[in-house]
């Protein structure tokens, strides 16, 4: 058995959510502090409570260290909220402090769903805040607590020590009188908790003093007199012994004990209108409910097993005879399943924005280690995607960041002496593309320096051809070669030559693309495609000899007959163009580009395609069919580099069993462009066997 007993494991899941939302929204809250250097009333406030939930969850978890943890920076920040309000000038410490216990609770989450967790210790943190806290006492304004206390006199009526006030005299239901332990400070805070512990066990709950969350004066008031809490509940012993065990207090006396009859309750339930139940707060969020992420993995994948069935039906039913039924109940049945899936796609979008945090934690961090100076430009729309899209473009992005400031950004000197404000600029844009995201990142840095790559790539032995054949693209892209680097000395964040082809894994797992463009001494920018949902892709499938391919609909514009167009066809250095609207575009034969048994037909097809960086045309034997349908990645076996070198980037099942090749738009272009057509690509026959028909 794991760290967690029983009763702890089956909360484990939701004690992750929960904890890691918060971790967000606090990681949020110190960023937008630090670029301002000050914490806001609000922001304390935020903070404050974020570390007080965090405690009491991870104390009914077991987690004592996080807990302790928790407990003093929410002691740390309470101080600042009673004595201060708010912080005008915050050290670097504090900020160092708080990012370093963020960090160990999402590095502690993240380990809590194995097998042998073992909390990590949290007493550097805790000697810390201790310190800090101490650092802050001593700072405390002269006569602070003078003044508070005078105008808590003022301000406050004081009772008898054992009258009920009149704002809770002559009402039903129990009223206490609560002391808490001498010193603990922040007592409203305390008292506030209280009631927020009872609140689901009481059908009401009032105080003197009243407004325990807002009112920093009450605290004076409440440690002299106590607080006064009066409530109506069905269990009042239940709410008794929660009273008594809470936090810091050290006594809870009954003052008045006048509970509503049974009878009451009951007639008192009876007047409730059925509209007003309906309309309880409880109901609404009803209609909201976390569900686990690998139950809509395993839903999206049933409707995709589903459709593929429906695809074997449907060839079936065609193969038999039995239109009726097809165009009938098997219609129905896949309109049905396309619904379905369309909903499980829908409750898997999740906004692309939640990955801006992480993206300005990375930029705070590699600035502050390399002494540079950048802020993060946001053109961010509303968007959403399939969560896995957002997860796998999250990585990639903090792979180029971190490039961006290791490579890009210069030193704050050396912007300076080229003419630029010391502070770089980097900008995210996301925006949807017909079906796609468009993910940009782009930086006003010193740009890539195509010699130093080309030097290093001599180094490595990179050029499989005479390296004056590589035009600019070719060597940029170099940089996504495994193990490439420009950087002579080993950082944290580079010099191993582990990064941009670690992108380049992760977008083609997904069938996504990334592009550059850069301008020496002005910047580069990042750009990644991906599809906005990983599920299924609507797309046209065409024959061409005896094998069938398919490629995304999205990136099909028009259809044109072979015949009439061979007046606009041409032979350029050996490679077809032909003449679409006023521009010569490439014309890609896939019998010849894929050496395919065959000839052309002469009622054969020509397809426009466009993709975000290539146009063209490519030479077809015949339309299949446009259909959504589950393309899947292509296995390990192929090869990392079998994508980039054939422009075959997933496959799908047809209805009969076989095999149906999906193509890479921009890819297959960018070999037609650059491979010797009549016999230098990669690509072998036999590759395609298993899709012959």
């Amino acid at each position: 058995m794991g760290y967690f007993d029983a009763d702890a494991e089956d909360m484990l899941e939701v004690y992750l959510l929960e904890t890691r939302q918060l971790t967000g929204q606090l990681s949020a809250v110190l960023l937008e502090a630090e670029k301002k250097n000050a914490f806001a009333e609000e922001d304390i406030h935020s903070i404050f409570r974020i570390m007080h939930t965090i405690k009491s969850s991870s104390a009914m978890m077991g987690l004592q260290e996080l807990s302790s943890m928790a407990h003093k920076l929410e002691d740390l920040f309470g101080y600042y909220r009673e004595t201060y309000g708010k912080i005008e000038k915050a050290e670097p410490e504090l900020f160092d402090l708080l990012f370093a216990a963020s960090d160990y609770i999402e590095a502690e989450l993240g380990r809590m769903s194995q097998e042998e967790y073992q909390p990590s210790g949290t007493a550097e943190i805790e000697e810390r805040t201790d310190a800090y806290l101490n650092k802050a006492g001593e700072e405390e304004p002269d006569g602070a607590e003078e003044e508070e206390k005078t105008e808590e006199t003022e301000k406050m009526p004081i009772r008898p020590p054992a009258a009920v006030p009149e704002a809770l005299a002559g009402k039903k239901g129990t009223v206490v009188r609560i002391f808490f332990e001498n010193g603990c400070k922040m007592e409203n805070i305390r008292a506030f908790m209280l009631v927020r512990q009872i609140g689901n066990l009481c059908t009401c709950v009032e105080t003197w003093p009243g407004d325990l969350d807002k009112s920093g004066e009450g605290s004076g008031f409440i440690s002299e007199n106590g607080v006064f809490i009066r409530f109506e509940s069905e269990h009042r012993d239940e709410v008794l012994e929660s009273l008594k065990k809470g936090l810091f207090v050290a006594e809870c006396s009954i003052l008045q004990d006048d509970q509503p009859s049974a009878a009451e309750e009951s007639a008192q339930q009876e007047k409730q209108k059925p509209e007003d139940k309906g309309n309880s707060g409880e109901n609404r969020e009803a209609e909201f409910f976390n569900v686990r992420s690998d139950r809509l993995d395993r839903l999206q994948n049933l409707s995709g097993e589903l459709m593929l069935h429906m695809l074997t039906l449907d060839t079936e039913l065609e193969k038999h005879g039995l239109e009726d039924i097809k165009e009938g109940t098997a219609h129905q049945i896949n309109r049905l399943i396309s619904e379905m899936e369309r909903t499980v796609m829908e409750m898997r979008l999740v906004p692309v924005n939640k990955i801006v945090p992480k993206l300005r934690r990375i930029l705070r961090d590699i600035c502050r280690d390399q002494g540079k100076e950048a802020e993060l430009i946001l053109h961010c729309e509303d968007l959403e995607a399939d969560k896995s899209v957002v997860e796998y473009v999250s990585e990639a992005l903090m792979h180029i960041i971190r490039n961006a400031v290791d490579h890009g950004i210069e030193s704050p000197q050396e912007r300076e002496e080229a003419g630029k404000s010391r502070k770089g600029r980097i900008t995210f844009t996301a925006e949807n593309t017909v079906g796609e995201l468009r993910l940009s990142l782009s930086d006003d840095g010193k740009g890539i320096d195509e010699l130093k790559i080309r030097e290093r790539a001599r180094e490595k032995g990179l050029f499989t051809r005479p390296e004056e054949e590589y035009n600019s693209q070719e060597i940029q892209e170099l940089i996504f070669s495994p193990g490439f680097t420009t950087n002579e000395q080993v950082t944290e964040y580079s010099g191993r030559g582990v990064g941009l082809d670690v992108v380049k894994n992760i977008l083609e797992g997904v069938g996504g693309n990334l592009y550059i463009h850069t301008e020496f001494g002005r910047g580069t920018t990042f750009t990644i495609v991906v599809p906005l949902s990983l599920a299924t892709i609507e797309c046209i499938r065409f024959k061409v000899g005896s094998y069938r391919f398919s490629m995304p609909a999205r990136h099909v514009f028009q259809f044109m007959d072979w015949e009439s167009s061979r007046e606009k066809r041409e032979t350029i250095n050996g490679r077809d163009y032909i003449l679409y609207e006023d521009r010569m575009l490439p014309l890609i034969d896939l019998h010849r580009f894929y050496h395919l048994d065959g000839e052309t037909p002469e009622d054969a097809i020509v397809i426009y395609m466009k993709g975000n960086e290539k146009e063209g045309c490519i030479l077809v034997d015949s339309m299949y069919e446009q259909k959504r349908i589950v393309v899947k990645p292509l296995p390990p076996l192929f090869g990392l580099d079998f994508r980039k070198k054939t422009g075959i980037s997933g496959c799908s099942i047809m209805g009969n069993g076989k095999i149906c090749a999906a193509l890479d738009t921009e890819t297959v272009i960018n070999r037609y462009e650059r491979e010797d057509i009549n016999g230098s690509l990669y690509w072998q026959r036999a590759s395609l066997h298993s899709g012959k028909k």
